[in-house]
């Protein structure tokens, strides 16, 4: 018994060397992997700016080519439609513009979608659709929210939702009139839309029958009345001075109705199609394209290629020997 304790008792000191060995060989491991990227990073920075001056210049010819590129590219021409759809949330209709918008890199289905020959799609450059930003709180839009730069939480901003904007850029202008006609087509085609547009109408008239029925109620009932005062004035009924009920008329309450009947029959008259322009393609205008973009672009890709250069040239004669290595095999 005695000498299984002492096992046990010197067993502690062994594990305790073991795991304080591990700690300290994991520690010169990670001292180790610090100092390898540390050497890896400082091998990086004196490589660039050894070789700054090559990759400065590959990088000047890059920027020079995105401007060339960007000054001889085409111009996109853009114009805008303002529609406003009748009894549908514009959220929907706005959602599937930009679903077709996605279909960009997909010509033929695109094409499938507006009816358009694939050559026409080609020239289309975007088709976007969003809410104008109210931000004086007049009920009108301030801007037209094309980068969806709208917050919730943001006060000072306030969507106005009663009309549906679309942006369309193209390079051809000549495609234009069509692409209006198979964009409102295929808004009109959408069998979700068009069932939402058919119960908003439905219910918009089964309104106005409602409130003819309660017209005509008010009406009855009003004439009702007077014959009731007509009456008792003929019988000679006497009343004290100060104690004749007012007379209870329903002109009011009429004229309310007739008001809200003739606003759903406008509505109805006006937005009798899924989507109804308000205003139409606007003049064309140019979209220029970011001269940024391009340079940042081709400045980056010949940074890289400058790199990769550099590289190649300070290690060349070993490139060289193992392409000899590798072909006299």
């Amino acid at each position: 018994m005695n000498e299984l304790n002492n096992q046990q008792n010197t067993g502690r000191p062994n594990d305790e060397i073991d795991i304080f060995e591990f700690c300290s060989r994991m520690w010169s491991a990670f001292k180790n992997f610090l100092i390898n990227i540390k050497d890896l990073i400082v091998t990086i920075i004196i490589f660039l700016l050894r070789k700054s001056l090559w990759i400065i210049t590959f990088i000047l010819l890059g920027l020079i080519l995105g401007y060339v590129f960007h000054s001889f590219s085409a111009k996109g021409y853009i114009s805008s439609i303002e529609g406003e759809t009748g009894g549908i949330d514009n959220t929907v209709v706005i959602d599937h513009i930009n679903k077709l918008n996605q279909t960009k890199n997909k010509p033929s289905l695109m094409a499938n979608y507006l009816g358009m020959s694939i050559d026409q799609v080609k020239e289309i450059n975007y088709i976007k659709a969003c809410y104008g930003i109210d931000i004086n709180k007049d009920g009108k839009w301030d801007f037209i929210d094309l980068k969806n730069t709208y917050n919730p939480k943001d006060t000072m901003q306030h969507r106005v939702r009663s009309f549906v904007h679309i942006r369309i850029s193209v390079n051809d202008e000549i495609i234009l009139p069509d692409l209006r006609k198979s964009l409102l087509q295929y808004i009109n085609n959408n069998a979700y839309i068009q069932v939402l547009f058919k119960i908003d109408r439905d219910q918009k008239l089964a309104l106005i029958d409602e409130l003819d029925k309660e017209i005509e109620k008010i009406t009855k009932l009003q004439e009702a009345r007077i014959k009731k005062e007509a009456m008792t004035i003929d019988m000679g009924r006497v009343l004290v001075a100060g104690t004749e009920p007012e007379t209870k008329l329903f002109y009011e309450d009429i004229l309310k109705l007739y008001r809200e009947k003739q606003y759903i029959q406008r509505n109805l008259e006006v937005s009798d199609e899924i989507i109804t322009v308000v205003q139409d393609l606007t003049p064309l205008g140019f979209e220029e394209r970011s001269a940024i973009k391009f340079t940042a672009i081709f400045g980056g890709i010949m940074a890289v290629l400058g790199v990769f250069c550099a590289l190649c040239w300070q290690y060349r004669k070993r490139i060289w020997e193992l392409i000899r290595e590798d072909t006299g095999k």
